[in-house]
């Protein structure tokens, strides 16, 4: 049986599961080539049943991680309660409330390119909704080509429940607590407590729309100059830059209420009111205009309200997080959505809270809600058990030997094959070279996870200015990760707890900080990547042999792709992210080249 999972968002994305396995999962990102990629998966979906040798006939049932005929209800029902704010939605109006700049999003706009939601007008996105709701089947035949007949069965999911299927059901624990947050769902959902149990999943808790933490972020990172929806990772990380200046005045802004619950001022914003990710003329009189749109130099101030808008972020998530694991008795946390790719904030709860285990799949947003749309309907609407313990990292594309050589001889560059690739490649690590690592099939998510990596010695206190401004040509103040060897972290870090998928970040050791200063940020902190054999044997076999030569069981590791562009895919994209780089060599597959 043949389940094919489908979400259509900002990072859209396609999975496939066979008798309740997965058989596949990519972005439409990787295959269209634009980042965060918020058209029909149509790439995405083809490719996953060219995976699986079938076709679209073959496909027993689609899930889809939307219920849009919730979300009109929702939008009803929120337009009337917000009388007569909600009025600003018919003047589609900016106003003063956003950075007065040209970004991807704009530039699309302009081409007439109408990929990413926030694209569309509010009443635009929900009649494209309900349309979905109404003929889903239909769209995707048409999306994929496909004029036979068909045997499948829609499915549209809880939005949030896709997002718990995507983290209860893919961790290996059998019983766990669960927590759900982003902007906004189908039915309004912001954010959503649960249990798992078994083969289940129990509704505890939901807050709803406006008051949501994936709104408050976005509304800020918009008036910080970055782009909603997008650059909320820029925001954690200019955070570290800094002072605790504005936290008691950010503070109010967010209010903690009984049961695990928070409240936004909306006098502060103005996304309940435009369905924008913008802040209100209060918010200005409080923390001044708006941070232009551009890259150079960021002001301390706008680093001051970063660090207040983490800071407020990180006492909502404690709180939400000490009352469910009392509420539940649980010691076991899964997280997922577009917040639950806040490390600095998943790292506190699981310090600081009751809950002693914690997971997070690495497609935490709503790429991973394809999958879980997926997951959700095979296990709990159809009855398959789910078999835990599965591969859920390393799900993407991946190519032969031939495929490699040939992007390699089309590119004109010479190349050897090592007979010791490991070793090649640490000595040249060890040595201050860059190095982009390609190996086997593609990770999920957006991190680069060890498989489409670029690597660099975290002792070189260079390493970071190296790779920020020559190879990834991005904002000198975002800092890289470790991927650490898992048996030695706990050396390196406050915590040895695992943190596959890199969504955890602790304090680096105060007395190993100047050993490996590359990945320690400016506060102090890594989000770290620790690394098994069991996980990634060969990456593991890299850095243990780097460890040898230098005695640190770690690299510096940064997603294979420059600023801007999704990670690299197909071969021929790393050759071409190569020579247009700065990057010193290259391990695609067990080939070697050197610039």
């Amino acid at each position: 049986m043949y389940v094919l999972g489908l979400s259509q968002h900002h990072d859209s994305a396609a999975a496939l599961l066979r008798d309740g396995e997965i058989v596949a999962f990519i972005e439409e990102e990787r295959l269209s080539r634009l980042k965060h990629d918020g058209a029909f998966p149509r790439l995405a979906a083809r490719w996953c049943l060219d995976e699986a040798g079938i076709t679209l006939g073959d496909v027993d049932h689609v899930a889809y991680f939307w219920q849009g005929y919730r979300e009109i209800g929702h939008a009803l029902t929120h337009f009337v309660r917000h009388l007569p704010d909600t009025l600003a939605v018919f003047r589609n109006d900016g106003g003063d409330f956003t950075p007065k700049a040209t970004g991807l999003v704009d530039t699309l706009r302009d081409q007439g390119v109408q990929r990413h939601p926030d694209d569309y007008h509010v009443g635009g996105a929900l009649l494209l909704h309900l349309k979905r709701s109404v003929r889903f089947g239909a769209i995707v035949r048409e999306q994929l080509g496909w004029t036979r007949p068909t045997k499948f069965k829609v499915h549209l999911v809880d939005h949030h429940h896709a997002h718990a299927a995507s983290a209860y059901f893919l961790s290996p624990f059998d019983r766990a607590a669960i927590i759900t947050w982003d902007g906004i769902g189908s039915d309004g959902t912001s954010t959503y407590f649960g249990l798992g149990e078994g083969d289940t999943i129990v509704d505890l808790k939901r807050i709803r729309f406006p008051h949501s933490l994936g709104a408050l972020y976005a509304a800020v990172t918009g008036f910080l100059g970055f782009h909603p929806s997008r650059d909320e990772g820029k925001v954690m990380g200019l955070a570290a830059y800094g002072t605790p200046r504005y936290v008691d005045a950010f503070a109010p802004l967010v209010g903690l209420t009984d049961g695990g619950a928070y409240e936004l001022d909306l006098s502060y914003f103005r996304h309940h009111a435009t369905a924008k990710h913008q802040v209100s003329k209060k918010f200005l009189e409080l923390f001044g205009p708006p941070r232009p749109r551009v890259r150079g130099e960021i002001d301390q101030h706008y680093a001051d309200v970063a660090y207040a808008l983490q800071d407020s972020l990180e006492r909502v998530g404690l709180h939400a997080a000490n009352w469910l694991a009392k509420a539940t008795g649980e010691t076991r946390l899964c997280t997922a959505g577009g917040v639950a790719l806040n490390s600095v904030m998943n790292g506190r709860i699981l310090l600081e809270t009751p809950f002693e285990e914690f997971y997070a799949q690495p497609a935490a947003a709503d790429d991973g809600s394809a999958l879980g749309a997926a997951v959700m309907v095979s296990t709990t609407k159809l009855g398959r058990p789910w078999k835990k313990g599965g591969e859920y990292i390393f799900l993407g594309a991946s190519f032969g030997e031939d495929v490699m050589l040939a992007a390699l001889e089309a590119a004109g560059l010479a190349h050897t094959r090592p007979d010791d690739l490991l070793d090649t490649t640490a000595r040249a690590i060890a040595d201050g070279r860059i190095v982009g690592w390609y190996q086997g099939r593609g990770e999920c998510g957006p991190r680069a996870l060890g498989n489409r990596s670029i690597l660099a010695d975290p002792r070189r206190a260079d390493s970071k200015e190296r790779l920020n401004e020559k190879v990834k040509h991005r904002e000198s103040f975002r800092p890289f990760a470790p991927s650490c060897l898992a048996e030695r972290a706990g050396d390196y870090f406050a915590s040895g707890y695992p943190s596959p998928v890199m969504l955890l970040v602790f304090d680096v050791l105060e007395h190993q900080r100047d050993k490996v200063p590359s990945i320690t940020h400016a506060d102090g902190t890594a989000r770290v990547q620790t690394v098994s054999k069991a996980d990634n044997p060969l990456y593991h076999a890299l850095i243990s042999r780097f460890d040898e030569l230098t005695g640190v069981p770690m690299l510096v590791n940064t997603s294979f792709n420059d600023n801007e562009e999704p990670i690299v895919c197909s071969p021929e994209e790393a050759v071409r992210c190569f020579l247009k780089t700065d990057m010193d060599a290259l391990a695609l597959g067990p080939f070697w080249v050197e610039k």
